[in-house]
Formats: structure tokens, sequence, C-alpha cells
């Protein structure tokens, strides 16, 4: 076993959560939980009862599609259409479990991975109809890897002009991971379009100037302008200082509307990927919660 830095409300929901994926029970009683979150992390009952009314916020926010139960009295796993994605967003957050411990130097990978995740989600930030791709090289969408002519392969998938500004070709993506967009049947100019930033780093406030709306504008023939995300894997505190910070000046995606959008969609399907099952059973010789 290891010991953990958790500290936060959002912090030992978090936690809490993990806990219950890797026990073989996929449930704990509120006694338990209690001496649990005392041995291993130090938290007293007052912030696991915190912790636990946090995450009846969230079960609130994303009713079934939030993969566990809880009450006052027991916090339970269970399967649904998201459990796949939520776990790999948990562990993917800045500070989680995985991240202190199995996964501490996987970035590229979990970088990838929330792109994955983003793609798909923020193909229905406008509801069913819409569209989003990765911009990042390599790419299996066939992104050519020259920044200029990418710009230019971007422009003809969206359906919008190119535009005049000058695009440096050794740049990689202009700060953008993800592109969504929805068409008007009529296909004519003049269409929402979002420019998202996905980000795995703990400080996220830097990550909202890496998008310049005012280049993009030049790079590509928008008739009107687009929306400037930034996607994370966590979730922010609603009444916080750090979500009004970041709120003033980008739209944030986090956890919870990331798994909002994912329902959105008509066909969506929850990817297990092989990342995801082995970061939770790596966790398992890791944590307390494995022997109960």
């Amino acid at each position: 076993m290891t010991d953990l830095e958790v500290s936060t409300t959002e912090a030992i929901a978090d936690w809490i959560e993990t806990s219950v994926l890797v026990s073989p029970s996929g449930h704990f009683g509120r006694d338990r939980l209690d001496d649990l979150a005392q041995t291993e992390i130090g938290a007293p009952s007052t912030k696991v009862a915190m912790a636990l009314d946090t995450m009846a916020k969230r079960a609130t926010v994303l009713g079934r599609s939030y993969p566990f139960v809880v009450s006052d009295l027991a916090v339970l796993r269970r399967d649904g259409g998201h459990a796949a994605h939520y776990a790999a967003l948990l562990h993917l957050t800045p500070g989680s479990v995985a991240r202190q411990t199995v996964r501490a130097s996987d970035t590229a990978v979990m970088g990838e991975l929330l792109e994955e995740i983003s793609e798909a989600a923020l193909a229905n930030f406008w509801g069913e109809g819409g569209s989003a791709i990765s911009f990042g090289h390599p790419s299996k969408h066939g992104r050519p890897e020259s920044f200029d002519q990418a710009v230019g392969w971007l422009a003809q998938r969206i359906g919008v002009e190119p535009g005049r500004g000058y695009r440096p070709p050794r740049r990689k993506d202009g700060g953008v991971d993800v592109v969504a967009w929805r068409q008007f049947s009529d296909r004519r100019p003049g269409f929402p379009i979002a420019l998202a930033q996905c980000t795995i780093q703990g400080e996220t406030f830097t990550k909202t100037t890496d998008i310049d709306l005012r280049l993009w504008a030049s790079w590509l023939a928008m008739d009107v302008d687009p929306l400037s995300l930034l996607v994370i894997p966590g979730t922010i505190r609603a009444a916080g200082p750090d979500w009004r910070q970041l709120a003033t000046v980008v739209m944030v995606i986090d956890r919870l509307r990331l798994l909002e959008l994912l329902g959105r969609g008509a066909t969506f399907k929850d990817n297990d990927s092989p990342w995801i099952s082995e970061t939770t059973a790596l966790l398992r010789a890791v944590m307390r919660a494995s022997e109960l």
C-alpha cells in the first residue's frame, strides 16, 4: 500500500469512487467507509460526509449515467452505459489515485484518451447531428503533419474556406485539440463552431490562453465567432473561486459535462478500453479497498 495525498472534498469523493471501483464487493457501508478513509487518507468522518454529499450532487446531475448509488448509509457500484468512460475520466484527473501511483508518467497515452472521449462528447455539443474531430498529429483521421496543410484539411472537413492569415508550417495544433461544429441542412455559411483545448495537467488557468481566437479567425473563414472550450477530466467545486475564474474566460467542460454530452448521442457506445480496465486492475495492488 502507498501514502496518498487526498484533502479536498472533490478529491475525497474521487477517492471513494475509486475505492468502490477496485473493491471486489463493489459496495461499502458507512462505518466501513469511515474506517477506510481514516486509515488510508487520514480523513475524518465529517469530511467523508461532505464527500458523500458531493457524490449525491453528481448523481443528481448525471442520473442513471452516474455509476454509483449514494446514500447516508452506503455507497455501491452499478453498471451503466457510461461506467467505463466515467472510470477513465476519474483515473485521468490530476491528483487522482491512479495519477499518484500506477499512472504517474503515462501522460502521452492519457492525453490521447482524453481527446478521444472529448471528440465523442463534443460531437453532441449542439445535440444530434453535430460533428467533432481531433486536430492533433499523428491523426487517425488523416490530418497532414504540416500545420499549414492541416488547417486547409480541417476547413474542408468543417465546410468553410481557409482564411488568409499566415499559418506557420512548424506549428503543431494552434492550441486546439478537438474541433466541434453543427452544420445546417442547407449547408450554407453561418453555423456554430467550437475549438477545444483538452488538458490533463493540474494547473488549468494557464491553458485558457492556448487558443487565440483572433488567429483562428484568420486561419479559418468563419462567419460567426467560434466558442473556446477547456476540457478537463476532473470536477471543480461549483461554488468555489476556481470555477468562477475559469468561467469568465472560457467555457469549461468538466467530467460531469462530458458525461452529459456523451449521453446526448443516439448511438452512444461506452468504450472500456484496455487502458481503463488495466488501470483499475493495477490499483488493486495499491489500495486497501481491494481487500474489502
